[in-house]
């Protein structure tokens, strides 16, 4: 059968299909490779591949956001790829074995990727030269089954067909309290005393950003070189940034740590994650360092003497996403990168820390008496980091340093934030080491006090359960980056100094129409955007959280409300609009802290649904009234963001390159 257009079909049907053409693709690649002939069965397939997908939603949407044809594509590719590198790769006179396999694999990657149109060749052979010597090495070494691995990496459920059983494991919990039978809502109130703790997240500084060069461009990101043709164009990039594909140039980070300075009494500055831009295919362990270091030291210049605690994003290292286990050989060691890093922390964490951010990436610290920081490296459960990939129960070992963390700290009477760069219900982290870490968060519910994350580059939250009970809340910061279609945002917490908890918060944004049309000698305008306890409810508690849902989910102006504020009130997401299945997206998007666990999801998608519905007139109506800046005259008319998107942004390499993809997929151990 050729590529659906339709995908109303069970998840058995649409699997089986998917399998059939991945196997005629695989075969008839294999003569292809043999013969150099191209049959008209590869022809075909290719070209229906090719003009199947959307080719720049792979690599601006993370996987689990993608749409059921691009979904379809990703998986069936997959596995097809799987079934060619497992058959010539892995055998003694397979094509692609021997001495001079790289040169073989990476002809046939960067044939895939010209013949399925995933990107240009510049982008994919870049990313296939950077992505290869880690790639070789979890190819000869890893465990896992070759169907197990498009399944686990791309967690819908068609593509799903089985776990192997390092794959499925639970951790060892500390049973001496009991299971929560009610909502967390012990929460106290504001005081003069509350602490300020500034939430800075996904940067994204780019070095190589020029005002005027061209921001619609082939390659996943822009705003970099082709000033020529866009002069005078609308696609011309702004000043201070832009709403398109395009990182944040110097100007907007140096004005952003000024204006905080200038704006607020800051006490503490949470960083979780990602300073390094998205131009993934063009890395290197020079580049990056020098932009980490430029970053951190101007915002240790610009806050001298307030703690920094940092965490790790996806985007940090080189080649990014990856994050070896402290055991494999030292030329696809992580090693450099974390020594590196603590060179860069250790002017503000204590020597302490040293040893688990050299072993990967995580530290705790006592803040003061009573007040514990927990710092994650949750890349670990990123379906994007291949040495997930490489062995599964590596990654029990910082959840059970966690689990141990926070038994001392209970034993202690100390109350602990934890830091993170992904949120646990984000879908493209595993869901059996979100799974587990959120039975952490429900048995040390009362310890911890409050979680904050970044990556998805909006401002939202997310609601953990257990037993059905509201028992934490994560906090995301949103991002200074623009990409994509954002203003730029960061986020100041109001935080009570006996529990620690999260009193209120507030959102900070400048528009960015309006910034790029004053022009480079006026300054962004920042404003508050909204304080939480205003705009929604004033109580914080987890609790107290959970039945506001009920009522937003009543309510449809108040979820079109929250979707304003989650896209940071930028222009042209504001122009594009959120219908009822946006909605329904963005109100399931809260209660889910486990992916696959969607119990209250469904509860208030379905109470929502049945309200807007009942609405008079509301299919007109996407958004509620908003007070934007001018509309951009030389905004992006095509191209724009769907309402939807939940990536970080991040460019996955499955999604960000086939090429990487391709050659990682010789994981397999078995020919599908």
């Amino acid at each position: 059968p050729g590529v659906p257009r339709e995908f109303t079909a069970n998840d058995a049907v649409l699997s089986a299909v998917s399998d059939e053409i991945a196997r005629k693709l695989a075969d008839e690649f294999v003569k292809y490779m043999d013969t150099g002939v191209e049959s008209a069965s590869l022809r075909q397939i290719t070209t229906q591949l090719a003009n199947s997908h959307s080719k720049r939603d792979l690599f601006i949407k993370e996987i689990h956001e993608l749409g059921a044809v691009d979904q379809f594509f990703v998986c069936t590719t997959c596995r097809a790829a799987i079934n060619v590198i497992a058959r010539t790769f892995r055998d003694e006179d397979g094509e692609l074995n021997g001495p001079h396999n790289k040169g073989y694999v990476k002809s046939f990657v960067l044939g895939f990727c010209e013949k399925l149109n995933i990107q240009t060749e510049e982008v994919c052979g870049e990313l296939f030269e950077s992505h290869w010597p880690y790639v070789e090495y979890i190819i000869m070494n890893t465990v896992i089954d070759s169907r197990e691995f498009c399944g686990m990496f791309m967690q819908f459920s068609f593509c799903n067909v089985g776990t192997h059983p390092d794959y499925e494991w639970t951790l060892d919990v500390d049973n001496s309290i009991p299971a929560a039978t009610a909502p967390k809502t012990d929460i106290p109130a504001k005081g003069s005393n509350d602490l300020k703790i500034l939430h800075l997240t996904d940067i994204h500084h780019d070095p190589l950003y020029e005002p005027g060069a061209l921001a619609e461009c082939d390659e996943p990101m822009c705003c970099q070189r082709h000033k020529d043709v866009a002069q005078g164009t609308s696609k011309a990039a702004g000043f201070w940034g832009d709403y398109r594909d395009c990182d944040l140039p110097w100007q907007t980070v140096d004005n952003a740590f000024t204006h905080i300075k200038e704006t607020h009494k800051i006490d503490y500055i949470y960083q979780t994650g990602d300073v390094i831009d998205h131009m993934v295919w063009a890395t290197s362990d020079e580049k990056n360092k020098e932009v980490y270091e430029k970053v951190t030291n101007k915002l240790y210049e610009v806050f001298p003497g307030i703690p920094v605690y940092p965490t790790i994003g996806n985007h940090e290292p080189h080649p990014l996403n990856m994050f070896a286990p402290d055991y494999v050989p030292e030329h696809v060691s992580s090693k450099e990168f974390y020594e590196h890093l603590y060179e860069i922390w250790s002017k503000y964490l204590p020597a302490d820390t040293k040893s688990t951010i050299l072993k990967g990436g995580y530290y705790t610290t006592l803040v003061k008496p009573g007040f514990r920081i927990v710092a994650l490296n949750d890349n670990d459960c990123y379906t994007d980091n291949w040495w997930l990939f490489f062995n599964g129960t590596d990654m029990k070992t910082q959840l059970m340093w966690l689990h141990d963390v926070l038994l001392t700290a209970e034993k202690a009477n100390e109350n602990v934030h934890i830091l993170a760069h992904i949120p646990s219900g984000d879908g493209t982290c595993w869901n059996v080491w979100s799974r587990e870490y959120n039975r952490l968060i429900a048995r040390f519910r009362n310890t911890i006090s409050g979680i904050f994350n970044g990556h998805t580059h909006k401002d939202e939250m997310l609601v953990h359960y257990s037993n059905g009970h509201a028992i934490g809340i994560s906090w995301n910061g949103g991002a200074l980056t623009t990409f994509s279609y954002k203003n730029p945002n960061y986020r100041i917490y109001q935080v009570e100094q006996s529990s620690y908890q999260v009193v209120d918060h507030e959102t900070w944004i400048f528009n960015l129409t309006e910034a790029n049309l004053a022009g480079e000698s006026v300054k962004p305008n920042w404003v508050k955007e909204y304080t939480f306890s205003e705009e929604f409810t004033n109580d914080l508690s987890p609790g107290s959280i959970d039945a506001y849902l009920d009522v937003m989910a009543s309510n449809p102006d108040l979820v079109r409300k929250w979707w304003r504020f989650k896209m940071t009130s930028a222009d042209p997401t504001l122009a594009k609009g959120c219908d009822k299945g946006c909605l329904l997206h963005h109100m399931c998007r809260i209660p889910t802290s486990v992916n696959n666990q969607r119990e209250r999801c469904e509860e208030l998608t379905k109470k929502l649904s049945d309200a807007i519905d009942n609405e008079s007139g509301s299919s007109s109506s996407p958004t509620d009234p908003t007070q934007p800046g001018p509309s951009d005259p030389t905004g992006p008319t095509t191209e724009s963001t769907t309402p939807d998107d939940d990536g970080d942004g991040a460019v996955s390499i499955t999604a960000l390159s086939f090429t990487t993809m391709i050659a990682v997929y010789v994981a397999a151990n078995n020919v599908l």
